[in-house]
């Protein structure tokens, strides 16, 4: 059984006073036996162009452990956009696209987001989207239109509505089959009910960050999943989203 985390972070954020360190995240994978985890930069990274080199430096060195996923504010001119994620995507080897509604101050629907999914179509690679707190632009509903609109692209709601939204992700996910949900900071229950109801093949695993990698992993022990469903959630799921080779 394959265990991959979804959802990772290096390096600073001054959005939310956070720092990870490679050793910290390298270390909590091993400690944990986690096998490869997409990571990216934080939304307050200083400097999110120097973290994706880091990234794609501490992937070089840890081949098949780690991916990267591009985090680059979104308000910013296409063409310095577009350069940073094919620089990322085509040079480097990321697999994903991030938009978080709250440390970039962007709605998923708004005009400035509408490059970030068009040139997931275009590279063949997923956007992972914030949900919960930040409310409204983290309401798990503005996934729903443009998942709608690009349907070629899957769209992954980080934290699944973080558990307060928790329904309302289940509800748009399920509305649309190019909607998959992220479950870092979820319940045991929140869990258990997502994959029953949704299917496992849409549910996949994240921590977010170090200190909530043992938590995760508990609550899937803890959910009553079977071994297939812990199979599809801890890194089956995610391997055919981000198209990573296991």
């Amino acid at each position: 059984m394959q265990v991959i985390d979804a959802h990772a972070h290096l390096g600073s954020c001054r959005v939310f006073d956070l720092e990870v360190r490679a050793e910290e995240l390298l270390g909590a994978m091993d400690k944990h036996k986690i096998d490869a985890a997409v990571v990216m930069p934080f939304p307050g990274a200083p400097d999110p162009i120097r973290v994706h080199n880091e990234i794609a430096d501490l992937a070089q060195k840890q081949p098949g452990r780690i991916y990267g996923m591009v985090n680059l504010n979104p308000h910013c001119d296409r063409d310095e956009y577009e350069s940073e994620v094919r620089r990322c995507v085509e040079g480097l080897g990321f697999v994903g696209l991030k938009i978080h509604t709250v440390g970039h101050a962007i709605n998923p629907l708004s005009a400035d987001a509408s490059k970030v999914f068009e040139l997931a179509r275009e590279l063949e690679i997923p956007v992972m989207v914030h949900s919960g707190p930040g409310i409204p632009f983290a309401l798990p509903s503005h996934c729903l239109p443009r998942a709608q609109e690009f349907p070629e692209v899957s769209v992954i709601i980080a934290h699944a509505g973080f558990t307060i939204l928790t329904g309302e992700a289940f509800a748009v996910a399920k509305a649309s089959p190019n909607i998959y949900l992220e479950s870092s900071w979820l319940f045991a229950d929140d869990l258990k009910w997502l994959i029953s109801a949704l299917g496992v093949e849409r549910v996949m695993m994240g921590t977010d960050l170090p200190r909530n990698v043992g938590a995760m992993l508990a609550i899937c022990n803890s959910a009553g999943l079977t071994e297939e469903e812990k199979r599809l959630y801890l890194g089956g799921t995610a391997l055919g989203v981000f198209n990573i080779q296991g």
